[in-house]
């Protein structure tokens, strides 16, 4: 993937996550194609125009992944859910290369590890819906009371 493309996308999906006010849509849909890039790389496809795509597509959700947490945390506690949320987070990234490249070595290719991780993207939209239901509805149930 190409750096510069990557880093352009996270703005844009910022921005659109913004203008059109359906954050989830634009996780859901920006995880899934980028899951779908990574299986057509897999699969073989022209590695250029993929890897751009890619680039394009992988830094989209970001900016919308980034503001959940300060959705549903309390100011007062905001720096410890932070905190708990980049410990997950670093601890995904420690393991997860780990856990592929033993995958790849188990498959006997490295593709294994790509599909690993397309599967991996395309749970991301359910479970964070899953988050907000679980965490916003009460809220918003409470709110609609008032």
């Amino acid at each position: 993937m190409h750096g510069g493309t990557a880093a352009l996308s996270v703005p844009v999906g910022g921005y659109l996550a913004d203008r059109t006010g359906s954050r989830n849509a634009m996780l859901a849909v920006s995880c899934l194609a980028f899951a779908a890039l990574v299986l057509v790389l897999w699969r073989g496809s022209e590695t250029l125009s993929t890897l751009v795509a890619l680039g394009l597509v992988c830094g989209l959700p970001a900016g919308a992944i980034m503001s959940l947490p300060a959705r549903v945390l309390e100011p007062t506690t905001r720096a410890l859910g932070m905190g708990l949320f980049y410990t997950v987070y670093y601890a995904t990234m420690l393991v997860a290369p780990w856990l592929g490249g033993k995958l790849a070595l188990w498959a006997g290719s490295a593709g294994a590890a790509l599909g690993l991780g397309s599967a991996a993207l395309l749970a991301c939209p359910i479970l964070l819906w899953g988050f907000e239901r679980r965490l916003l509805l009460p809220e918003r149930t409470i709110a609609q009371v008032n």
